[in-house]
């Protein structure tokens, strides 16, 4: 029995459009793009109920530079919770802002 050999098409490369419209990693970046910030809480509002993961993956897609703060929020229920809130940096929002307009058939 004769084995096939892998051969690779080539170098691994991330390539990653802007996400689609309608999806909540699609509201979370527009949120964020637009220069607001946000919190867990907050974006339950949007869909999304593990920012941590969606910010990460946003990171490593776009190679951006989120700020991170702690703060206290309200919770579902009133009480007070330790959170984070994260931000974009101007330059990651100009770099947003050039990548939507470019479109997605590119490589960043």
């Amino acid at each position: 029995m004769t084995q096939m050999k892998k051969i690779p098409l080539g170098p691994a490369q991330t390539q990653r459009g802007y996400p689609g419209i309608g999806t909540k990693y699609y509201r979370i970046l527009e949120h964020m793009r637009k220069g607001g910030s946000i919190n867990k809480f907050e974006a339950q509002h949007l869909g999304e109920n593990c920012l941590g993961t969606t910010v990460g993956a946003m990171c490593g897609d776009f190679n951006l530079e989120v700020t991170r703060v702690f703060e206290k929020a309200k919770n579902t229920i009133g009480a007070y919770s330790r959170v984070i809130r994260y931000k974009l940096t101007k330059q990651d929002m100009i770099k947003l802002n050039t990548i939507k307009l470019r479109g997605s058939d590119e490589q960043y």
